[in-house]
């Protein structure tokens, strides 16, 4: 069994008094005794008003930022969306530099 767990990550974020929970699980492509990231996240959230959303953020090459997937009926924030970019990027450098 390929064990690929230790690419989730877990932040909590806190705005207006509220505290969010996201989960970030990176995509992969199981090839034989290897796995392969497609680039792409999916993203469990709690939030305190709208309960257990998840959905999925592609990568835009062209700006360098995850974008939620089109056909998701998720309800996220410009807001958040940035903050998850941010914690998807942090993860990314610290992963490279260590």
């Amino acid at each position: 069994m390929i064990d690929y767990s230790e690419g989730i990550f877990t932040r909590t974020f806190t705005h207006d008094n509220k505290k969010f929970y996201a989960t970030f699980h990176p995509e992969v492509i199981v090839e034989r005794e290897n796995y392969q990231l497609t680039g792409r996240y999916l993203v469990v959230l709690l939030d305190p008003s709208k309960g257990l959303q998840s959905f999925y953020l592609n990568k835009n090459d062209d700006s360098n930022t995850w974008q939620i997937e089109e056909t998701s009926s998720s309800v996220v924030e410009e807001e958040m969306l940035e903050w998850c970019n941010h914690q998807i990027k942090t993860q990314l450098e610290k992963k490279n530099s260590g």
